[in-house]
């Protein structure tokens, strides 16, 4: 009986070294020296479709702060800075489906151009949106990354609040009469407002990216996004219509709209440890 128990203690023992020394193995796996870094970015952001008021590319730039978790999945934060520039050239166009350009108003109720006798030109200058945020980051990498990784490929989820801000814009309808088979102007009925204004909105980002490692305390990276943001309200000739008569009296040229948009970036990420 004796000799049992002591054959039983031997097996029990040798277990436990041995659960022992397998989850001392599974911890040096699992730990990742480069595990704590921040990083800086900057690249393009193209709007996605037409509904974002009279603005094409812009700017954007990004710091923040990355902790990995595990292998697979890192959490963060970041600050980051986005800007479109008013296209004053969006105003010119013709929109499909429309006779005349966004810049030419005039008395709709006339059905036939060639009666119309008097038209507004508009013009605009500033505008410019920029929007400061705070974001969230989790990043989640396709193949686990090890210490001696030379390339990653994940894909990211930023949910941000942010504010939005349109610089002073002013514009200024130019009144033309037709008179004497030519066009004259006059002041007295020229119409002239102006817009500025800030406020709270969010969103999110969503995309791919790619990163390489030169040196265990540097890696730079690649990235493309998906965002949508939250309605603001911008300069949007595009939809707000040339009719003298409802769209531009006691008002001025703008839409409170959702937009989306298409972001590349390029970054450096620098290692803490």
């Amino acid at each position: 009986m004796r000799k049992k128990l002591y054959t039983l203690a031997l097996v029990v023992s040798s277990f436990s070294m041995a659960m022992a020394q397998d989850e001392g193995s599974v911890i040096k796996r699992e730990r990742i020296d480069r595990d704590k870094s921040i990083f800086v970015s900057g690249g393009v952001s193209i709007v996605g479709a037409s509904n974002f008021g009279d603005y094409s590319n812009g700017l954007n730039f990004e710091a923040g702060y990355t902790k990995r978790l595990n292998r697979v999945l890192s959490i963060g934060g970041s600050v980051s800075y986005l800007k479109f520039d008013y296209d004053p050239s969006i105003i010119e166009k013709t929109p499909a489906g429309k006779d005349i350009p966004n810049y030419i108003y005039y008395d709709k109720t006339i059905t036939d151009l060639n009666n119309v006798n008097e038209i507004w030109l508009l013009s605009l200058k500033g505008g410019n949106v920029s929007m400061i945020s705070l974001a969230g980051n989790i990043k989640l990498n396709f193949v686990p990354v090890k210490d001696n990784s030379v390339i990653s490929v994940y894909g990211f989820a930023k949910p941000f609040v942010s504010m939005a801000s349109v610089s002073k814009a002013t514009g200024l309808l130019e009144y033309y009469q037709y008179t004497n088979n030519d066009w004259f102007s006059d002041t007295d009925q020229d119409l002239s407002g102006e817009y500025e204004d800030s406020s709270f909105t969010g969103g999110l980002f969503l995309g791919p990216g790619i990163e390489f490692f030169p040196a265990k305390k540097i890696s730079v990276f690649l990235q493309a996004s998906f965002g949508y943001t939250f309605p603001i309200k911008v300069i949007s000739t595009r939809s707000y219509g040339t009719d003298i008569n409802k769209d531009v009296v006691g008002d001025f040229p703008l839409n409170s709209s959702g937009f989306t948009s298409i972001n590349f970036a390029g970054g450096i990420s620098f290692n803490l440890d």
